[in-house]
């Protein structure tokens, strides 16, 4: 049985997509066969694992197409693949977008397709495209849905804003020398202590670095300290994972 893992940001610009390539590649350096999945138009994730920047193809440039979304699957390893979304300009995102809201079952009826081949899907979610986010989410039954927030004021905000949410939230570029994340980190303990994951993201200046390489930070910065922290982080995926199977066998 695979897991489906979702990450988006409670914010613009938290590094949801540098945080999803390097807990991937963490994953797959577990014994793992994963998929990552872009479904944001920025396409920006195959960069983060050596595809060329002007690579155009993705599954939803191939739906716009015609073609076979399965195609548009790049192998980076033998078990960790990568599918991005495709180049597209505004008005073919939102095309997409309406397609989504059309059919938001897509994502759930090729499940089954991906199933035998990888134990992780994993979605880099997008911001404002909510038919994008939905289709995971909600209509394929995500298994561990996960928010991305920086410990700063504006993400703090954004937390209070959003109100009730069921989803986990992991805390990403945590600089505890900083006394206003400092500060924050521990309100967000008290506040946010049952949705807050354990492992923060620490700030850590070879992680842009990282994609300056086209790699993820564990391929390219094995010692750093954000790659021990991502490699924290996929050890309590790999945990989290086990025990909802065990509740949903049982339940």
């Amino acid at each position: 049985m695979n897991t489906l893992l979702s990450l988006q940001g409670v914010h613009g610009g938290t590094g949801v997509t540098t945080v999803l390539a390097a807990l991937g590649q963490a994953l797959h350096a577990q014994g793992q066969r994963v998929l990552l999945v872009e479904c944001s138009p920025d396409q920006m994730l195959g960069l983060h694992l050596g595809l060329p920047a002007k690579e155009a193809g993705g599954w939803a440039r191939a739906q716009l197409d015609g073609g076979d979304w399965r195609a548009a699957a790049f192998a980076c390893a033998p078990g960790l693949a990568v599918l991005p979304y495709g180049r597209v300009d505004d008005a073919e995102a939102l095309q997409v977008e309406q397609w989504l809201q059309a059919a938001p079952a897509t994502w759930a009826d090729r499940m089954p397709l991906l199933a035998p081949q990888f134990d992780w899907v994993m979605f880099d979610l997008p911001q404002r495209l909510p038919a994008h986010v939905a289709a995971i989410n909600q209509h394929a039954a995500c298994t561990l849905p996960l928010r991305l927030a920086c410990v700063d004021p504006a993400n703090h905000v954004a937390l209070q804003r959003q109100g009730a949410d069921a989803r986990r939230v992991l805390a990403n570029r945590y600089d505890p020398a900083v006394p206003v994340q400092r500060d924050l980190m521990q309100l967000w303990l008290h506040s946010h202590a049952a949705r807050l994951l354990p492992q923060p993201l620490h700030e850590d200046a070879r992680v842009p670095a990282a994609l300056a390489s086209k790699q993820p930070l564990g391929r390219y910065a094995a010692d750093s300290l954000a790659a021990a922290d991502i490699d924290g982080l996929a050890l309590w995926c790999l945990a989290e994972s086990a025990r909802r199977q065990v509740e949903g066998a049982h339940g």
